[in-house]
């Protein structure tokens, strides 16, 4: 088998836990492995360190698999997958809509694969997991009894480590294959598209999120969703008597399905609008429009740590006028789903928007990973979804 050994001293994060090693860590390689290879890994003074995937052209240069000098074959996935799903399942015995696979956090680096109920979508990030998908889709049908599999590899991040971006069904049960169906989550009945759907077809991580809404919506409440998707937030504060619902967002898609959403669950106070949710906001302002409840859950401004400062300047105007729009001593629930955009960062951005918006805040509660996107705390990479549930005065 190749092998990679390190320069002095840097296998000292990985041993800490983190699972990545970069291409200029690497002080020479034995072999020449093809891209998405098993290697074996070597610190400077020759101790093995454990077996990964190799990528010469990707800057992410070796994904660590495991410690030990053990063999990487389809059981070797399987263990890992159920490992994963025994946590799941710990948590929430009777729930079968959920993250199956969170990439490195679950110890399979590069796989994400989302369960609802017996359909499944899985997104490949490196090229060492590619190597394996059709082992994949096996053990989801032999093992998870899936129905319906759907591949969701139209990340950028296949582009940095040299793969191409496709989107298919993998598998049906049925023939032909049906794309869309029904699936229930915390009571509410979503219509759904995984090939159509954003990401992985829908954003499991909200999930707790959204149900904790419910508890801060009363009857006469008046609610504005900002980048509502497929209608998640705003569903749950109809669901939970609100009077008034507006969801809003730029995708037809989206609003299409959110307006399905609605009829399905028999939620007659709600409205979805399809438009620049930037654009509807300075529209706002021209009225006397006034919120209990805003929620603001943007796509990530920031993919890399260049961008770091205009995400932070954009999430300041987003949270600026959400704080203008709400009544006094009312909730604003406001997101980020970027890694590089740490708490620290986002809660000055907070600070900022209130002094510009001339209000006072208070945290009432903070959500970060849910049980189903377990994050290693060595890998500041897998910690990314940080939300705030404030109190506007």
């Amino acid at each position: 088998m190749p092998q990679l050994k390190l320069k002095k001293n840097e296998e000292r994060r990985l041993l800490s836990g983190h699972q990545w090693i970069f291409s200029n860590e690497i002080e020479f390689m034995e072999g020449e492995p093809k891209n998405g290879e098993v290697v074996e890994l070597f610190s400077y003074s020759n101790n093995f360190l454990g077996k990964g995937f190799y990528n010469k052209n990707s800057l992410i240069a070796y994904r660590q698999l495991t410690n030990k000098d053990e063999e990487i074959n389809k059981a070797f996935i399987f263990k890992r997958m159920s490992l994963a799903n025994s946590l799941r399942k710990r948590i929430y015995p009777e729930r079968n809509t959920y993250r199956l696979i969170n990439s490195e956090s679950d110890y399979l680096p590069g796989l994400i694969i989302d369960k609802f109920d017996n359909k499944f979508s899985f997104q490949i990030f490196s090229f060492g997991m590619n190597e394996y998908r059709d082992i994949i889709s096996e053990l989801l049908k032999e093992n998870f009894k899936a129905e319906l599999i759907v591949e969701k590899n139209n990340n950028e991040l296949r582009t940095l480590e040299g793969l191409d971006k496709t989107e298919e069904i993998l598998y049906s049960f049925k023939d032909p294959a049906d794309e869309s169906f029904k699936c229930k989550i915390d009571e509410i009945i979503y219509d759904m598209d995984l090939l159509k759907g954003q990401k992985t077809g829908f954003y499991l991580d909200q999930c707790e999120s959204r149900v904790l809404l419910r508890k801060y919506i009363k009857p006469d409440y008046k609610v504005l969703d900002l980048f509502c998707n497929e209608g998640g937030f705003a569903l749950n504060a109809a669901f939970a008597g609100a009077e008034d619902v507006t969801g809003v967002d730029s995708s037809e898609h989206s609003i299409n399905t959110s307006v399905k959403n609605a009829a399905l669950n028999k939620l007659e106070k709600i409205n979805f609008i399809c438009k620049d949710v930037f654009e509807h906001l300075n529209e706002l302002f021209q009225t006397k429009e006034r919120y209990d409840v805003i929620i603001v859950d943007p796509p990530s401004f920031a993919k890399s740590k260049k961008n770091l400062f205009p995400a932070l300047k954009g999430y300041q105007e987003l949270n600026y006028k959400a704080m203008r729009l709400l009544k006094p001593n009312s909730i604003l629930c406001t997101f980020s789903c970027s890694h590089h955009v740490s708490e620290k960062h986002f809660e000055e951005m907070l600070i900022k928007s209130a002094s510009e918006a001339k209000r006072k805040i208070q945290i009432i509660e903070f959500r970060n990973c849910t049980f189903d996107h377990p994050v290693l705390p060595q890998m500041p990479e897998t910690k990314y979804l940080k939300g705030y549930f404030l109190r506007v005065l």
